[in-house]
């Protein structure tokens, strides 16, 4: 999902690049405690049988569908900001609570639109003093065909 402001300062124009999450954080939440009363549920009627050697199996269930969830979410968190000035180019990588911040300076800079090979995708990079930098890696091919476009006309 790319996001396109241009801001009042002067010529700010600002690039917010999001992945497409695959599912919103309270929906994560209601499919984590379905399934969770639903492992629960068979481990108490394995218990009552006196099936006790399965329920290490479910512990280990439980905590890969924990670790699934928790990935998923996590990586929807990702965001990418490009800042466009007169002078600078400035990239900013947030993950989580982590920041990136990568500035080129706008003459010395060019971006470049590589195009994959057979099913590969193509890639947005920005070129400056032999440093290739891979940018919106993690959006579709039209939204990224499109932002390219978008940023040739800056």
């Amino acid at each position: 999902m790319v996001e396109h402001r241009k801001l009042k300062k002067g010529s700010l124009n600002e690039f917010i690049i999001r992945p497409n999450p695959s599912l919103a954080w309270k929906t994560i939440k209601k499919i984590y405690v379905v399934l969770s009363i639903l492992i629960l549920f068979i481990a108490g009627l394995l218990t009552y049988i006196n099936a006790y050697l399965a329920l290490p199996f479910y512990g280990l269930e439980f905590g890969l569908l924990s670790y699934a969830l928790y990935k998923t979410c996590y990586q929807s968190t990702f965001v990418q900001i490009l800042r466009f000035s007169n002078r600078k180019i400035e990239i900013e990588n947030i993950q989580g609570k982590k920041k990136n911040i990568m500035e080129f300076n706008r003459d010395w800079s060019k971006f470049r639109l590589i195009k994959g090979y057979f099913n590969q995708p193509s890639h947005i990079t920005i070129r400056s003093h032999g440093k290739d930098t891979q940018i919106a890696h993690f959006i579709s091919e039209e939204e990224r065909l499109i932002l390219y476009k978008k940023i040739q006309c800056l």
